[in-house]
């Protein structure tokens, strides 16, 4: 029977330690207060991509840098965005387009789409949690990119 109770035991214990680090984990992977500074700092290291990511329901692929954003900023909508423009406008304008996320003091942003004849495409978001500053991005050949990867 002290064979059995100290399984127990160990079992206890590893399962206490277990749910710390999953705690911990949570605790760390929340970026929603990353400052501009730190995701300039990051994303400088975004010079290249090494794969290509695709979500099921979106017709294009995106890169290491544009997933590293998204992640550090918290804002995967960005991904939605783009499938939902890029699908609309591809055929009626050329492959290369330039995308500006334009995040304000304010927590409000602006989108822009540009391709060679000029802004086709603009929205106003009213409320972000991605840091300030003026954020830059291509689409080419059906892939979107961080603007240190072209």
């Amino acid at each position: 029977m002290a064979r059995q109770d100290m399984f127990i035991k160990r079992q206890e214990t590893a399962d206490k330690h277990k749910l710390k680090g999953f705690f911990m984990t949570l605790n760390t992977t929340q970026n929603s207060t990353i400052k501009s500074t730190e995701l300039e700092n990051i994303m400088s290291y975004c010079y290249g991509t090494e794969n290509y990511y695709k979500i099921p329901q979106y017709s294009f692929k995106y890169t290491d840098g544009a997933k590293t954003f998204c992640e550090k900023a918290d804002a995967y909508w960005l991904l939605d965005i783009v499938a939902s423009i890029s699908r609309h406008y591809k055929q009626m304008h050329e492959d290369f387009i330039i995308i500006d996320l334009i995040v304000g003091e304010d927590n409000k942003a602006t989108i822009t789409f540009e391709d060679t004849k000029g802004i086709f495409f603009k929205q106003d978001i009213p409320f972000t949690d991605c840091p300030k500053g003026l954020w830059k991005f291509y689409f080419d050949n059906n892939v979107f990119f961080w603007n240190g990867e072209y």
